[in-house]
């Protein structure tokens, strides 16, 4: 670390008088404690409160993997490099926050530039609509959301110089868990975002009360009048329809002029509520009349998105005498309870699963006459953290393979939705093929294609040339024609790195761009790698639903937690051995598909030996960073460096789109041989040394 951030990081604190240092008394301790820990739970839960409602109300930051995860890593790791120079960027905090919801409530979604121009693809009912450009949009609302995290980063990074860095990464990962753990408790009542600004506000606010430096209780005043201000304008937003925010997605109920009830999903028409009678005499009534002619009973049949019920009460309409109905989403599960016309989820003969279909499909030992994917789509990804969608491991090799082997002899699978391309219907008829060993039966009912395979039916031959290439639990993108990256995604990534160095260069002490800590940079890009690795690799084992992911973000944080305290209380501090089980974790990981876990049969075996094997190298690999980060003279100017390799990850994760996730373990494997050559190549200082007259907060 250069001798300029050195000392410019112990300035930051050599300007606060005496009483204000927080290693002087204990009283001045604990609020250090606290501040860190609440800035750290804001910070955390701001991140994930603004994906959720950036999503909904703009619907293509819906399909931009990491687009709002990665800008808050631009703002954090630019506001810990500046926290050394005398800048109180917290008074631009209340102001942005302010800005950031307005922009989003005012700006509309263009769904035709959706459609023709991102080759982004989605299933819903709604005519374009006029708006704001999306690229300027997306660059506006990349700063706004920038300067709001560099605001809260810089105070984090005030905040770790007075502590041991390993004690204040403690305190961090220890705050990172409570925003986390708050966020995920309100998304299982189903709490919106008035619920969201105030908590976020209270941990925001109270971080900046509990620090002793002068002018933060005006920066807390200011950002509850911000956030008062926020709260009038989502009451001012309301539409009067009855709306809920599930876990998923922003949930609103409507009803059209012939008195149809109508599930909205973050503003797209998705569930239809047709009485049975009505909706058996079109695509839904297919699977039936496929059925009958193969002269299958019925007995049992499962629903694979059941939605609001609509699917389930035809199936029910045409005789099945044992229902398996299948819904990710609580919400539209509730409402379809409520008010679908022929109540079908109260019919004895229904079994309601509120879970992922794949998890379903991989669990259960039921064997059924006829599986039926019913529009099983979505208008959100699953994680701030990959290209997954919530249906996207329904539509693999594999999962096909799966939907199969829980038929009975001669029985039959269909799907249907709105696929609209010929290639999407070739390419999902040909994974069905290869499955099933014979082309499927195609029926176009207008805009909708129902596609059926089992039992003795044969279809016409499929055209393959249009497609380059079929899903797979490794590559799981199922709506992409060919592997690539867009151009947006490049230009989206361009933007990240361009502002984040020129951020750096303005705002960040002098000589800080031009010495990077190259081994924090290099690890943050590598972990964000492993994390997307890891969570893709979780929701396959465990299922994408909500829980999944935030109890995996949840582990990975305890995994790091661990490894913090095992180097600050221990006395090991070989390198050599930490690296060597990192690489044998990462060389494990490559080597041992999924399908080996899913393969096992006891369900308890198949999550603790799976967990096992994705939490083993990010431990290793947490241990290889705190043994470094220890020995760190400046922490917030490394652990900044770090979130913006972090930012650099988020860039490569794109990468997944041309080669799958398995690959990106080459990349991180790469990042960690880099830090390892670099850390036996540089001069290390002594174990726990700190600037001469550094104020430190009493281990």
């Amino acid at each position: 670390m250069s001798e300029n951030l050195k000392q410019t990081e112990q300035m930051a604190l050599n300007t606060a008088g005496p009483a204000e240092l927080p290693g002087n008394n204990p009283n001045h301790r604990r609020h250090a404690v606290t501040s860190l820990i609440m800035l750290a739970g804001g910070a955390l839960y701001f991140e994930l409160a603004l994906i959720r409602f950036t999503a909904a109300e703009v619907l293509y930051l819906g399909y931009f993997s990491n687009f709002m995860l990665i800008t808050a890593f631009v703002g954090l790791g630019v506001g810990f490099l500046a926290a050394g120079r005398q800048m109180d960027l917290g008074r631009v905090l209340p102001f942005t926050l302010l800005f950031l919801f307005a922009l989003v409530l005012v700006s509309k979604f263009d769904v035709d530039l959706l459609r023709n121009h991102f080759g982004l693809f989605f299933f819903g009912n709604v005519t374009g609509q006029a708006g704001a450009p999306a690229a300027l949009l997306l660059v506006v609302l990349f700063l706004a959301t920038a300067a709001f995290f560099a605001a809260v980063g810089a105070r984090l990074g005030q905040a770790f110089a007075g502590f041991t860095p390993l004690r204040a990464y403690t305190w961090d990962v220890l705050g990172s868990l409570l925003g986390i753990g708050l966020f995920s408790v309100q998304s299982m009542v189903g709490s919106g975002p008035i619920t969201w600004v105030f908590t976020g506000t209270l941990l925001l606010g109270a971080g900046w009360i509990a620090d002793a430096r002068p002018g933060t209780r005006g920066t807390a005043a200011g950002l509850v009048v911000a956030s008062m201000c926020v709260v009038l304008l989502l009451l001012s937003a309301r539409t009067g329809m009855p709306t809920q925010w599930s876990s998923y997605q922003k949930l609103t109920l409507a009803e059209n002029d012939s008195g149809l009830r109508v599930v909205f999903a973050n503003g797209i028409a998705h569930q239809f509520m047709h009485p049975a009678a009505k909706a058996g005499v079109t695509y839904y009534g297919e699977p039936y009349r496929q059925a009958a002619a193969a002269g299958l009973a019925l007995d049992n049949v499962l629903v694979i998105g059941a939605g609001s019920g609509t699917d389930v009460a035809v199936a029910l309409n045409f005789g099945a005498h044992q229902v398996d109905a299948v819904e990710i989403d609580r919400g539209i599960v509730n409402w379809g309870r409520m008010y679908h016309p022929d109540q079908p989820y109260a019919d004895p003969r229904v079994q309601v699963h509120v879970t992922d279909g794949r998890k379903f499909l991989q669990n259960t030992t039921q064997k059924y006459d006829l599986i039926v994917f019913a529009l099983p789509d979505s208008l959100m990804r699953l994680s701030t953290l990959s290209n997954i969608r919530l249906e996207s491991y329904l539509f693999t090799t594999e999962a096909f393979a799966a939907a199969r082997s829980r038929l009975k002899d001669g029985g039959l699978f269909v799907l249907y939705n709105q696929y609209r391309w010929p290639w999407l219907i070739n390419k999902i008829a040909a994974t069905a093929e290869q499955t099933f060993g014979a082309a499927p039966a195609i029926i176009a009912f207008g805009d909708t294609t129902v596609i059926a395979a089992g039992g003795a039916i044969r279809g016409a031959a499929i055209d393959r040339s249009d497609f380059e290439r079929l899903p797979t639990d490794n590559w799981p993108f199922v709506y992409m024609q060919k592997p690539a990256i867009h151009w947006l995604y490049i230009g989206m990534i361009a933007l990240f790195l361009g502002t984040s160095m020129l951020a750096v260069r303005v705002l960040a002490p002098a000589g800080t761009l031009g010495r990077p800590a190259f081994p924090f940079f290099f690890m943050g890009m590598a972990f964000l790698l492993l994390e997307t690795k890891s969570l893709a690799f979780f929701s396959l084992l465990f299922g994408t639903t909500w829980l999944v992911n935030a109890m995996s973000f949840a582990g990975i944080l305890c995994s790091v937690l661990a490894a913090n305290l095992i180097i600050q209380h221990s006395r090991w501090r070989n390198r050599n051995l930490m690296f060597a089980g990192l690489f044998a974790g990462l060389a494990l990981a490559y080597l041992l598909p999924a399908q080996v876990f899913l393969g096992l049969q006891s369900e308890q075996l198949r999550y603790g030996a799976g967990a096992a094997l994705m939490f083993a190298p990010i431990f290793f690999a947490n241990l290889v960073f705190s043994r470094s980060f220890m020995e760190t003279e400046a922490s917030a100017s490394a652990f900044g460096w770090n979130l913006l390799g972090a930012v650099a990850g988020g860039g490569l994760e794109y990468l997944s789109l041309l080669t799958g996730y398995r690959d990106l373990l080459w990349i991180v494997g790469l990042c960690y041989l880099l830090v390892f050559l670099m850390v036996r190549t540089s001069p290390q200082p002594a174990v726990g040394q700190v600037p001469a007259g550094a104020p430190r907060v009493t281990d």
